[in-house]
């Protein structure tokens, strides 16, 4: 038999724990906000999760990056080189092998 695990829950919008309502670690949820809590060690009550806020500096970046010919940060912190920029006129040549039936 499964086993269901009922976390502290409130159904009326902005609603939001104290303290006293929560021990460390323990979680709530609001469903009308879509908001998880908990509360921390030190004695405060945090969001783990909260649907509604979004994070404006998680924006995918677009456009043409520049000039990609050596190493550079991206919009994510991330190390990108020169293969990652579509806009850059691809170099080489392309070959082809037949591989035979596939069977």
């Amino acid at each position: 038999m499964a086993i269901v695990i009922k976390p502290k829950r409130s159904e009326t919008a902005s609603s939001a724990p104290t303290t006293s309502d929560l021990a460390v670690g323990e979680l709530a949820v609001n469903t009308a906000d879509k908001v998880i809590y908990t509360k921390s060690s030190s004695g405060n009550i945090i969001e783990l999760a909260n649907f509604a806020v979004a994070d404006p500096s998680l924006t995918f970046p677009t456009g043409d990056l520049g000039d990609l010919s050596s190493l550079n940060t991206d919009s994510f912190g991330q190390t990108i080189g020169s293969s990652f920029d579509s806009l850059d006129t691809p170099s080489g040549t392309l070959t082809t092998q037949d591989l035979g039936a596939l069977t």
